[in-house]
């Protein structure tokens, strides 16, 4: 497998000589992520020229050829370029007469590599701008939850506001973005796997009843395929938003987040995004305090991302819609916590390894530790409590 610094220096050298940093002193240093990052090299970037100083961030593909295929990195990269080159410009224009205040914030995009094997991203380093992340042992609170559904909502409500305002463009996207799930196509492997996932969630659970419940429901049928696709109202959704996937700062008494990592986007369902950030990253104990609360807060902050857009929320997804869509999609929030939850809170001497040649779809699944348990059992205990399963 390529060094992925060098990899890394080849392209920066060439972004950087297309921005005119002709005489530039360059630092280059790996970041450590410890379990919050799988399929990529992370680096922070110092550079340095006669009149101008730049502080970057890049990440570079490191994964195995199994792993690869095991986890569709192609289709990742090139969602990931997508966005960055397409996607971005558009949703930016839709947004330019906003107050900054009210603007969903992407970071600084300088370049894209995409050579298979190779992919590369850089960025802006928001680290140096005062953002921090929100450690992934921790459940989330308030203001952390609050301050990041409502960048969910302005997120989602661009959706809304291209394809109000461009009903083909739209549609083209949404169409190139669809997920794509063809159980037919499945492997042997990716099947017993995926057992496998399922049986190892099971165990950490006391009641045979509810260990039933799980089994049944989550051996469904086209489960993945109607998880990942929209309901009543199709957006372009995020697809892995968890704290892990957002930098937050401090302004005054307030906080701000910019979110990041787009290699997952797809058509999908608001509610979805919502659900995965709600049950990735808080507690038993968050929910029952804010779990409506901040479901109530998501739809508020979406109708008034919407109406200063000038989109209509009763018309592109009025309140009875994101009801039904909650109620439908609250049992598939069992998909998310047997088959990522566990990578998400793995403990960091456990974190497995996809950037080595021996890394393959074993490689997914992680022994459940403690934090893993109380967090599943956390959740089929509510949504045994709300008759969701």
């Amino acid at each position: 497998m390529a060094d992925a610094q060098e990899i890394l220096s080849n392209f920066l050298f060439t972004v950087l000589d297309s921005r005119g940093y002709k005489t530039r002193d360059v630092n280059i240093k790996e970041i450590t992520t410890r379990g919050a990052n799988y399929t990529s090299a992370l680096f922070a970037i110092h550079v340095k020229t006669l009149n101008k100083e730049s502080k970057l961030f890049a990440k570079v593909a490191t994964m195995s050829k199994e792993m690869r295929t095991a986890v569709k990195a192609d289709k990742m990269f090139r969602t990931e370029e997508f966005v960055y080159n397409k996607l971005i410009p558009v949703y930016n224009n839709l947004q330019k007469d906003l107050d900054e205040e009210h603007k969903f914030v992407f970071p600084e995009f300088y370049g894209f590599n995409n050579e298979f094997g190779k992919e590369t991203v850089i960025l802006e380093n928001l680290v140096e701008h005062g953002y921090k992340s929100y450690s992934r042992f921790k459940s989330m609170d308030w203001d952390h939850g609050r301050v990041g559904v409502e960048a969910l909502a302005r997120f989602h409500a661009l959706s809304f506001a291209l394809s109000k305002r461009d009903p083909e463009g739209f549609q083209k996207i949404a169409t190139d973005m669809a997920y794509t799930f063809d159980k037919d196509t499945l492997s042997q492997t990716a099947i017993d796997q995926f057992k496998e996932m399922v049986e190892k969630a099971l165990s950490v659970l006391k009641e045979e009843e509810y260990r039933e419940r799980v089994r049944k429901f989550l051996f469904e049928t086209n489960l993945l395929d109607k998880y990942n696709k929209p309901l009543s109202a199709p957006v372009l959704a995020h697809g892995d938003y968890r704290l892990s996937n957002l930098l937050f700062k401090e302004k005054g008494y307030d906080l701000s987040a910019v979110v990041v990592d787009y290699q997952t986007l797809h058509t999908g369902c608001p509610v979805a995004d919502l659900f995965y950030f709600i049950f990735m990253g808080s507690d038993e104990h968050f929910r029952r305090l804010y779990y409506d609360k901040l479901v109530n807060h998501y739809y508020t902050s979406l109708q008034e991302a919407l109406q200063r857009l000038a989109v209509d929320p009763v018309e592109v997804y009025p309140r009875e819609s994101f009801e039904s869509d909650l109620k439908e999609l609250l049992p598939y929030v069992l998909i998310s916590a047997v088959t990522a939850l566990p990578l998400v809170v793995v403990e960091s001497e456990s974190a497995p390894r996809w950037d080595s040649d021996e890394a393959d779809y074993s490689t997914l699944i992680v022994e459940p530790g403690l934090l893993y348990k109380q967090r599943f059992g956390g959740i089929v205990d509510d949504l045994v409590r709300w008759d969701a399963i």
